[in-house]
């Protein structure tokens, strides 16, 4: 009986997953994801790096570029902008969705 059980919770969830459409995705820091590759050279508010006037700030990014853009961008950003100086960056697939979505709410 407990077998039973437990494969029938099992299939509840794995169901719950296919109609939302995904799996559970790796929870990521966006925040020090942000520290790590970005602040040098951006700025979210008053939270700069020490090269900050050569990327420029980040805020209000999400209301002019949507997640395809921004995630091409991020990939190559020569792909995007012809003669851009940020290089591109090694993310992993979750990094990249995680920070593409907090980009979105800035």
């Amino acid at each position: 009986m407990r077998f039973m059980t437990t494969m029938a919770a099992i299939a509840l969830i794995c169901s719950s997953l296919l109609i939302a459409g995904a799996a559970p995705a790796a929870e990521v820091d966006v925040r020090a994801l942000y520290d790590k590759k970005c602040k040098v050279c951006h700025s979210i508010g008053d939270d700069a790096g020490k090269m900050a006037d050569k990327g420029g700030p980040l805020d209000g990014v999400g209301s002019k570029r949507d997640a395809a853009w921004l995630e091409a961008y991020l990939r190559d950003p020569k792909s995007k902008v012809e003669g851009a100086m940020m290089p591109a960056l090694k993310y992993t697939d979750e990094e990249l969705a995680a920070f593409v979505e907090y980009m979105l709410s800035l």
